[in-house]
């Protein structure tokens, strides 16, 4: 990893990267993200496996100009992964660099999915876990920090918050490597927390872990009002809380869990699956072609939630949460104490949308989670507890639907709260409107400028949002 890379001639570079370089026949040299949504067919494609081959592609990228991005597994729902230039494919830069337990911490390959994390730190013994996990495994370590992914709980930092060290490739010459921290280069190490992608090239991550444990979550169907009138007790009544809405079902499911010493008790069934995932999309099919028929799915999909449950099983499994049939996401994060109010403001949207015959149709649920504040430059949670409000529009068997006119009015209830978008998520925001939520966005531009002066790791989603280049929201979009 030490090699000097100054020493090698381009042509060198190229032959030392050409058995990682990716066909253009091959299905891999095109980029699609999980909800296939969005697609781009870049340059060139890589699939390094080394750190060594990550600093001859970002030394090669440097001497030609060309713009780089790396994407791990693709499932933000956003064109973040996307690229024109050269996209660098994480997922062969994998594994356990060290674990101690006597320090609590983990070291990662950033290209290292979630679920390769978990059965690697059950594996040992004593077994260690991950503290706080979000909805999906179905990702890299490396890209859920670099987007400051949450889960949920009220005295839970979002998942970046738990980083301790990270390995990273500058884009300068000679590709060095560099080990940031709170202690080493902590501006670099701030911004790498929610990089996206443009602070470097990750190749490690130190993380901090704990004993492995098990969650017992209960869920309890009840009513809008009751929920909204008890929401301040209800997020602080259990280690991790989050709320499903059902609209057309005018309810909420309420979920807590807490760690427990009890024997796992996973619950799978069959039916269930029939019903929930096949039944459900094929509702979800007819109400595409019949939008009247919206209203009855959402309302099926009440029915089958409401039953109360408990279920106790390793954390990361309680935490995950299936998503069901690729979607239209959206999310977005304001300050916990807004959150009875706009959810209250939402519900008079939705209910003279339900009302109109001509107004939107919504899908179901409408999930929401708490994180506690923390210091990350570009994190939603940057200075305050924050309540997270996502929602979906489900693309059924993988068909279009329309889904804009609702994105925007959310979009612009939560702007209204002070709210700030997932970066994983689509947006609309220009660095204009990033100054305002963000008080150390600058300090993130001015990092920026000095690790990559010549913009090598500037994706167009970077380029857009960060540095108010006039790339089209569309641009990567499928049609």
């Amino acid at each position: 990893m030490s090699e000097d890379l100054g020493a090698l001639s381009s042509q060198q570079l190229q032959q030392s990267l050409e058995p990682i370089s990716i066909p253009t026949s091959s299905p891999q040299a095109t980029f699609t993200n999980w909800a296939k949504t969005f697609k781009c067919q870049p340059q060139r494609v890589f699939a390094p496996t080394t750190a060594l081959q990550c600093r001859q592609i970002i030394e090669l990228a440097r001497r030609e100009g060309a713009r780089v991005h790396p994407v791990g597994v693709g499932h933000s729902p956003s064109d973040l992964a996307c690229t024109n230039g050269w996209l660098i494919r994480m997922e062969g830069l994998k594994g356990v660099v060290k674990i101690n337990h006597e320090k609590q911490s983990a070291i990662f390959m950033a290209g290292t999915t979630l679920h390769q994390v978990h059965s690697s730190l059950a594996a040992i013994s004593p077994p260690l876990a991950l503290p706080n996990i979000g909805s999906i495994s179905d990702q890299t370590i490396g890209g859920l920090i670099s987007t400051a992914s949450h889960g949920s709980g009220v005295t839970f930092p979002v998942l970046s918050q738990h980083v301790r060290s990270l390995v990273l490739v500058l884009p300068l010459p000679g590709a060095p490597v560099v080990k940031v921290s709170p202690n080493d280069d902590p501006d670099l190490f701030k911004a790498s927390l929610c990089g996206l992608g443009a602070t470097g090239l990750m190749l490690e991550v130190e993380i901090e872990v704990e004993e492995a444990f098990r969650l017992k979550e209960t869920k309890e169907p009840k009513s809008v009002d009751e929920v909204l009138d008890n929401l301040d007790e209800i997020k602080k009544s259990a280690e991790h809380v989050r709320v499903w809405w059902y609209p057309d079902g005018k309810g909420m499911i309420v979920g807590r869990a807490n760690r427990t010493y009890q024997p796992a008790q996973p619950t799978a069934s069959l039916l269930a699956h029939i019903l929930g995932f096949h039944v459900t999309q094929f509702f979800l099919f007819v109400s595409r072609i019949f939008p009247s028929f919206t209203p009855f799915v959402g309302r099926w999909a009440w029915w089958l939630s409401k039953q109360e449950s408990e279920v106790v099983d390793d954390g990361y499994k309680i935490l995950n949460f299936d998503c069901l049939f690729p979607q239209y996401a959206l999310e977005w994060a304001i300050d916990a104490s807004q959150a009875k109010q706009c959810l209250e403001e939402m519900r008079v949207w939705l209910n003279q949308e339900a009302a109109d015959h001509d107004g939107l149709r919504v899908h179901f649920p409408i999930e929401i989670r708490w994180s506690a504040q923390d210091d990350i430059w570009l994190s939603p949670s940057y200075g305050r507890e924050t309540c997270w409000i996502g929602v979906v529009t489900y693309r059924p068997y993988g068909l279009a639907v329309p889904y804009r006119k609702f994105h925007e009015k959310f979009a612009s209830l939560l702007a209204s709260h002070g709210g700030r978008p997932h970066w994983a998520k689509q947006h609309s925001l220009r660095p204009k409107d990033l100054e305002v939520i963000y008080p150390k966005f600058n300090d993130f531009r001015s990092v920026l400028q000095r690790v990559d002066p010549n913009a090598i790791m500037r994706s167009e989603n970077v380029r857009r949002h960060i540095d108010g280049e006039n790339v089209p929201d569309r641009v990567f979009k499928t049609r």
